[in-house]
C-alpha cells in the first residue's frame, strides 16, 4: 500500500517538531549545566552554609532556601517574601552598604554582588550573614531579571572577631595609659628621691652650718620626701598588678569600724600638720559590716584621703563616712575642699586623671584615683564621685549586695 502525500507530509512535520523539541531540550540542558557552573563558583568551603536564594527582579519575589528562613525564625511553608521584605530585615546601620553592593553589581560595576551584614530575625535577634550573588538572566531589553546567590550564617565568626577586636583595643588602651603613667611616676619618683639625696648630702657636708631648728625642718622635709617616694612605689606596684590582672581578690565579711579607724590614724598627723579636722561617724560605722576585699578597701580609702587632704584648705573638714543604700553600702571620704569641675570628674572616670597643686602647693601624679577606680571596677563595685567647685568633693566605693 502506497503512502499518500498527506501522510508523508504529516510525518515530515512530526519529525521537524521532534527535532525542534530535541534542540530545545539540548539548549535547556546547556543552560542547566551553565547554571550549575555559576552556582559552583558561588560556593565556599566553610561551615554555616544556609543554601541558595534567587530573586525575580521583575516580580520582586524572593525564593530562599528553607534553612535561611528557619535561621530567621520564619516558616518556609507559610512565609513568603519580596525583595523589599528582605531589605527591611537588614540592620539599619548595614542596609545602605548592602544596597550599594547590589546596585554596583546591577549596574555592571562589579562582577558579583558580595557583602556582609547584620540581619534581624522575626523576634529581633541579630545574626551576621555573608551574601554573594550574580545576575543569571536578563530581560530582552538587557535589564536584570533573575539573580541567584548563596548565603552563609557567619554570626559565630563575627562574635569571635568582635571579641578579639575589643580585646586588642583594650590592650592598646591599657598599654598606652600604663606607659604614660609609668613615665609620670618614674619622673616624680626620681625628683622625690633626688630631693632626699640632696638634703642628706647638704647635712653631711657641713652639719655645723645648721641650727637645731633648721635640722628639724630638714628632717621633716626628709620624712615628707620619703613618704612621697614610698607612696609612689606603692602606686607603681599597685598599678602594675591591676593591669596584669594579678589582683588576688579575697572578699570576706568584716566590720567596717577597724578599717575606718586604722585609716584615720594613718593620716591624723598629716591632717594636723595642715590643721584640717579629720573625723568619722563612730556610732554609725560600728553598726556596719561589709563583704569585700579588706586590702582593696584600705588602698582605696587611703587614696581618697590623700586627695581630700591635698585639696582641702587649712581649717577645713575631711570626713570618713559610710551609708547603707538599697543596693549595698557606700564607703568613702568627703571634704570641704576646692572641689572639681564636671570635666575633671569625667577625666578620672575615663583614665585621664591629672594632678594639680594642692592648697599648700603639694605635688602629686593623679595616679591614686585612677588606681582606685580600676581596683573598684575589678572587684565588682562602683566608683562614685560628687563634686562642686569651691564646695568640696565626695568620693566613695559603692559595694553592691554585701549580704
Amino acid at each position: 500500500m502506497k503512502n499518500s502525500p498527506e501522510t508523508i507530509e504529516d510525518l515530515r512535520q512530526e519529525l521537524e517538531k521532534c527535532r525542534a523539541e530535541i534542540t530545545e531540550l539540548k539548549k535547556r540542558e546547556k543552560e542547566l549545566v551553565e547554571e550549575k557552573a555559576r552556582d559552583e563558583k558561588l560556593e565556599f568551603a566553610w561551615a554555616g552554609n544556609l543554601g541558595h536564594w534567587e530573586m525575580d527582579y521583575v516580580t520582586r519575589k524572593v525564593y530562599a532556601n528553607p534553612l535561611k528562613l528557619e535561621a530567621l525564625e520564619y516558616d518556609p511553608e507559610k512565609d513568603f517574601f519580596s525583595i523589599e521584605d528582605f531589605v527591611e530585615m537588614i540592620h539599619p546601620e548595614d542596609r545602605e552598604e548592602a544596597n550599594q553592593a547590589m546596585r554596583e553589581h546591577l549596574r555592571g560595576e562589579k562582577p558579583v554582588y558580595e557583602t556582609e551584614y547584620r540581619i534581624l530575625t522575626r523576634t529581633g535577634k541579630v545574626k551576621w550573614f555573608y551574601d554573594r550573588g550574580k545576575i543569571i538572566e536578563k530581560t530582552k531589553s538587557g535589564a536584570p531579571y533573575r539573580i541567584r546567590g548563596i548565603v552563609f550564617d557567619i554570626t559565630e565568626r563575627k562574635i569571635a572577631e568582635n571579641k578579639l577586636l575589643d580585646s586588642e583595643k583594650a590592650l592598646k588602651k591599657s598599654n598606652k595609659i600604663m606607659n604614660r603613667m609609668m613615665r609620670i611616676m618614674a619622673h616624680d619618683l626620681k625628683n622625690s628621691l633626688g630631693n632626699v639625696v640632696s638634703l642628706f648630702e647638704m647635712m653631711l657636708e657641713s652639719p655645723e652650718d645648721f641650727s637645731e631648728e633648721e635640722k628639724d625642718d630638714i628632717m621633716k622635709e626628709l620624712q615628707e620626701a620619703s613618704k612621697n617616694s614610698y607612696t609612689l612605689l606603692e602606686n607603681i606596684l599597685q598599678w602594675a598588678s591591676t593591669h596584669q590582672g594579678s589582683i588576688d581578690q579575697k572578699p570576706e565579711k568584716f566590720s567596717l569600724a577597724p578599717v575606718i579607724e586604722e585609716t584615720e590614724k594613718l593620716f591624723k598627723q598629716q591632717a594636723n600638720q595642715k590643721q584640717i579636722h579629720l573625723i568619722h561617724d563612730g556610732k554609725k560605722i560600728q553598726q556596719i559590716k561589709v563583704k569585700y576585699d579588706y586590702n582593696v578597701l584600705k588602698t582605696v580609702l587611703r587614696n581618697f584621703l590623700t586627695n581630700a587632704l591635698k585639696y582641702t584648705e587649712t581649717g577645713g573638714v575631711v570626713t570618713l563616712f559610710a551609708d547603707t543604700t538599697k543596693q549595698g553600702i557606700l564607703i568613702g571620704v568627703k571634704d570641704t575642699g576646692v572641689g572639681m569641675t564636671e570635666q575633671q570628674v569625667m577625666k578620672i572616670m575615663k583614665d585621664k586623671g591629672e594632678s594639680h597643686l594642692g592648697t599648700n602647693q603639694e605635688k602629686g601624679t593623679g595616679m591614686g584615683l585612677l588606681i582606685s577606680r580600676e581596683l573598684i571596677e575589678q572587684t565588682g563595685a562602683e566608683l562614685v564621685i560628687q563634686s562642686t567647685p569651691g564646695k568640696g568633693t565626695k568620693m566613695a566605693v559603692h559595694i553592691l549586695d554585701t549580704e
